[in-house]
């Protein structure tokens, strides 16, 4: 009977109690609208197991779970656990805090228990004895999002597969980090490269500090310029758009024997990335703070293969460092190529508009991953919806920025002194192909002043050739492009030189021609000084006043060079300067490339900042209509220039290089003292 009333007692306490609970539940439930995810403990004296939280606009009454109480107010109420979680652990284990608490759990960290919250909208479970994960408590979700388990440091994830959340982890030691869009990515830590310590692919400011910059993404140029880069391709694209752009591939020239590495020009202009096998994407939306959102598609870290090819940047750098809001490993580029060209299907015949470039113009190889999303789109037929990219890159690269002519002028520069060496070194008897070694290593060796990084001034790792050189003594000059360089100077001839140092990624392109023993002939010096009359007068008019155009320059110059050609006995009717005296153009824009830009017309009217090179040029072939003493005779006479608003901000990058017949007497004869 007694042991009967007292349980009696007990359950009609309990039920008082909670019905208290519920009442006042339900009166504060009534009060006035909340914050969203806001809580406040019930009672004053802050030690219930419950708690309020604000759902949908009102207060909704919750419990702590067993043993757990409520400790805060505002928004630091959270649910506490009386039970001290178990003495020793090993590191990595979990457990989760009771069942009446969902989104609480302990994590074994340096060989202590620590409480963590798996955060609003998931709960922990249980996997296993000491393991444990949190999952959304919402049962559905988007296929293919991922999300990060804690802060990212143990490495795990759950990835949504076929509409149900799996748990999954990164690789061993990796750390899990949330990227835009609800995906992951895996990040290698540092310390996992066993091969170097040097842990990028390329210069950065980290391994090189003497040669980039903090604020620089390549020397020279900040990252903020790569961003205005992208910015303005994007202010040109259509809405919705997306620009596709695919890196270079490495070239072969035997099995196992590669060429030096260049990346493709617009990939490097838009983001820095010097490594093959990559894919850059720029989407456009209004939704993202930059207007657009950057994917890059990268070589990830593998030590095995860096043993043999050098370390990669990896994924990791390339959001940290080159600007992309994402980054995947490059297996993955052909899911994306299938997923872009199934969404484009969808969209209809009005749908988005892809910018790439397929073709291969100019001999240019494209990346086998060019080839995958060619295929994709040929598939569905969306062809129409494919459009030219690179002239619009182009357009952006036309007209260079302070920070590019300053590289400009660095490359030209570098070459202009080792022209000075090659004129004080040749001689007689000396082979072509010897000279080009001097002028190379002219370039490694040039010391590099005015720069804007940091450090020392030995920067040869910035330089290399800008293109295959022409060195033509004797009637070699005759061809335009003779590279075979491979034969003997002789006393009496002049040979030409057309070489360029390429600085940083951005040439130089630079032509001289002097004589081989260090005298111009009578006939040698009268066509060297009516070239040189026309290269002067076409200089003074690369101008935004002068309303003239490469081509209209170019015109312009054969009419001057006829002249000056008569008044040294050498008439030539039109036909013979264009096809034979003079066959090729005057003029072409420099830039990242060579012939930069070479998608745009040379008819357009020069703007400031673009460069350009100006290189009149005469070829007398052995033809008795010409006098004989200017038969065999090849000159041309080449520098790079900034054009200027007006002629006095005309800028010749390379007004260090000898060009008088004076100044380049004077420059060999000094190099004979020196050689005595």
């Amino acid at each position: 009977m007694i042991r009967t009333a007292f349980v009696k007692y007990v359950l009609v306490a309990l039920v008082v109690s909670a019905s208290i609970a519920v009442s006042a539940a339900e009166s504060f439930k009534r009060r006035a609208g909340c914050n969203e995810g806001d809580r406040r403990c019930y009672g004053k004296d802050k030690t219930s197991p419950y708690y309020y939280r604000c759902t949908n606009g009102q207060w909704t009454l919750y419990t702590c779970g067993n043993g757990n109480t409520c400790s805060g107010n505002g928004p630091s109420t959270k649910c506490v656990s009386e039970r001290p979680p178990p003495p020793t652990c090993q590191n990595g284990q979990r457990r989760c805090i009771g069942p009446g608490n969902p989104g609480l759990y302990y994590l074994c960290s340096e060989g202590s228990w620590k409480l963590y919250s798996c955060g609003n909208g998931y709960q922990c479970t249980q996997t296993s004895p000491l393991q444990a994960a949190c999952t959304p408590t919402a049962p559905q979700c988007i296929s293919g999002t991922q999300r990060c388990i804690d802060d990212g440091s143990s490495g795990s994830f759950n990835s949504c597969v076929n509409g149900q959340w799996q748990h999954k982890s990164c690789n061993p030691g990796d750390r899990c980090i949330n990227i835009p869009g609800g995906l992951i990515n895996c990040q290698t830590p540092e310390s996992k490269d066993p091969i170097t310590s040097q842990w990028y692919g390329q210069a950065t400011h980290k391994t090189h500090p003497e040669l980039i910059q903090e604020s620089e993404t390549t020397h020279g140029i900040k990252a903020t310029e790569y961003e205005a880069r992208r910015q303005n391709l994007v202010r040109e694209l259509p809405k919705g758009s997306v620009a596709i752009l695919f890196g270079a591939p490495v070239l072969f020239v035997a099995p196992h024997v590669f060429n030096q590495y260049r990346q493709d020009s617009n990939f490097y202009y838009l983001t820095g990335w010097n490594e093959p096998d990559s894919v850059a994407i720029i989407e456009k939306s209004e939704h993202t703070s930059r207007g657009y959102t950057l994917i890059m598609f990268v070589n990830d870290k593998d030590p095995e293969k860096e043993l043999w090819e050098g370390p990669r940047n990896g994924i990791e750098a390339a959001v940290s460092l080159f600007g992309a809001d994402e980054a995947r490993p490059i297996g993955e580029f052909r899911r994306y190529a299938e997923k872009l060209a199934s969404n484009l299907s969808d969209q209809g015949p009005d749908g988005s508009l892809v910018y790439t470039d397929f073709d291969t113009d100019y001999d240019i190889q494209r990346s086998m991953h060019c080839r995958i999303l060619k295929k994709q789109l040929r598939l569905r037929g969306l062809g129409s919806r494919v459009h030219r990219l690179t002239s619009k890159v182009q357009q952006l690269r036309l007209i260079k920025s302070p920070a590019e002519i300053e590289l400009m002028r660095q490359a030209s520069n570098i070459s202009s002194l080792a022209f000075t060496k090659i004129m004080q070194t040749c001689r007689p008897g000396m082979s072509e192909a010897a000279l080009q070694a001097v002028f190379e290593h002219a370039c490694k060796s040039a010391p590099v002043r005015g720069t804007s990084s940091a450090g020392s001034t030995d920067q040869a790792a910035l330089v290399r050739s800008a293109y295959v050189p022409v060195f033509a003594s004797g009637e070699h000059a005759l061809c335009m492009h003779y590279v075979q360089n491979s034969g003997t100077m002789k006393d009496g001839d002049l040979i030409l030189v057309d070489a360029g140092a390429e600085f940083a990624a951005y040439a130089s392109d630079i032509t001289r021609t002097f004589p081989v023993n260090g005298r111009f002939s009578d006939a040698q010096r009268d066509l060297y000084s009516a070239v040189m009359s026309v290269q002067q007068q076409m200089v003074r008019l690369c101008h935004a006043d002068s309303e003239y155009s490469l081509n209209e320059i170019q015109r312009r110059s054969t009419r001057i060079l006829a002249e000056e050609l008569k008044q040294i006995g050498l008439s030539a009717s039109d036909s013979d300067i264009s096809n034979r005296l003079y066959p090729h153009h005057i003029a072409h824009y420099l830039g990242i490339d060579v012939h930069d830009t070479m998608d745009l017309t040379r008819s357009q009217r020069l703007k400031p900042n673009m460069v350009v090179t100006i290189e009149p040029g005469i070829y007398v072939p052995y033809d008795n209509k010409f006098p004989k003493a200017f038969q065999g005779i090849g000159i041309r006479i080449e520098d790079d220039i900034v054009v200027g608003h007006t002629e006095k901000d005309i800028e010749n990058l390379g007004s260090l290089c000898p060009k008088t017949v004076e100044d380049i007497e004077a420059c060999m004869l000094a190099g004979d003292a020196l050689s005595k």
